[in-house]
């Protein structure tokens, strides 16, 4: 079998934070906020790709004024941009957080770096 299959939660309904995958070339998070909850302001730590595919999520970058996006949308970050991801509306907010190139290969830390 060439291909490999990555799994991961469906119908989560609380806060949930899973790595799916985690490769020399990409990490693949999983993330579902409820109304409320939100991912601390950090310092991205790769080109972030965030897939929104439920929800609407509030997310400030640098020291920008706050914009909300509807599931259905692909968010670019940059590398090294401070970012906070916030679900202020809905009754949860679920995406996908697609790191590539893998932090290594940049120099970063493979965590993020938290501001707050």
């Amino acid at each position: 079998m060439i291909e490999k299959v990555y799994n991961f939660t469906t119908n989560a309904n609380k806060k949930l934070i899973e790595k799916i995958v985690n490769t020399e070339h990409v990490i693949i998070n999983h993330m579902v906020l409820p109304k409320g909850e939100k991912i601390p302001k950090h310092i991205s730590n790769s080109y972030v790709h965030l897939i929104i595919i439920k929800g609407e999520m509030t997310l400030t970058l640098e020291d920008q004024e706050p914009n909300l996006y509807k599931e259905g949308s692909i968010v670019y970050v940059p590398f090294n941009t401070k970012m906070l991801i916030e679900n202020k509306t809905s009754d949860l907010l679920e995406f996908f957080v697609i790191k590539a190139p893998h932090p290594k290969k940049l120099g970063a830390p493979e965590e993020a770096i938290k501001c707050e």
